[in-house]
């Protein structure tokens, strides 16, 4: 039961990560400001849907924080230490 779960949290991450990073990129690339807010909106729209499907907040905050600025090494770190103690946590229950 518990590998059912791991495995659909490995398959939310996939999507997350792919529409998120799509989104942040285009954030980082673009310097027009309607744009921009454009793409901030569909990000606060794909985050509340994540959390909607159950993905942890923290997580989501953490992802889109190194997707905001992906030369932030502590925010990478963050992110990698937060999904291993998240990993222990699911396997420990």
């Amino acid at each position: 039961m518990i590998w059912i779960f791991i495995c659909i949290d490995v398959i939310i991450f996939i999507f997350m990560d792919a529409k998120l990073y799509n989104y942040y990129w285009f954030i980082r690339c673009y310097r027009d400001k309607a744009v921009i807010r454009k793409y901030y909106r569909l990000v606060a729209k794909e985050k509340k849907r994540l959390e909607s499907l159950g993905v942890d907040k923290e997580e989501i905050r953490l992802l889109c924080r190194f997707l905001a600025n992906t030369r932030n090494a502590q925010a990478e770190k963050r992110l990698e230490s937060y999904r291993k103690n998240l990993l222990k946590r699911q396997l420990s229950v």
